[in-house]
């Protein structure tokens, strides 16, 4: 089975609902990478698709300029390893911490810790493109 991963560079961010402690981040337009090898960096395809992040017992700090925006970058850490390629599928319970950035750190950037998160793909791949890697 081919591996898949999220990239947050040129994804739409619509924003977020929280409810308590829980937190749902809304992409409308995310990047999805397909590879037999690593995503983002060997041959494969690549797709966007609508993606929920749910968080558990978490908190958020910052804003962005307006919404929805194209994000410029974002990583996520789960435990002590950051990834800027979100492993598709995820679920994860531990330390979590998400950072986004709107536009090089000059229009917005909210991060968000919590202890639990997982992604949920919405809706049916869009916009297929072949991708010839960068190795």
């Amino acid at each position: 089975m081919p591996n898949r991963a999220m990239e947050f560079h040129d994804s739409t961010f619509d924003g977020f609902d929280q409810d308590g402690a829980n937190l749902t981040l809304r992409f409308s337009a995310a990047y999805i990478h397909e590879s037999d090898g690593e995503p983002g960096l060997d041959a494969g395809v690549d797709w966007i698709q609508e993606v929920r992040l749910h968080f558990e017992n978490a908190s958020i700090t910052g804003s962005m300029s307006q919404l929805p925006c194209y994000l410029w970058d974002g990583q996520l850490s789960l435990a002590d390893e950051s990834v800027q390629m979100v492993p598709v599928p995820l679920e994860y319970t531990g330390k979590v911490k998400l950072k986004l950035v709107e536009n090089g750190e000059v229009d917005g950037v909210i991060e968000v810790t919590a202890t639990h998160v997982e992604m949920e793909l919405m809706g049916e791949p869009q916009s297929f493109e072949k991708f010839s890697g960068l190795r």
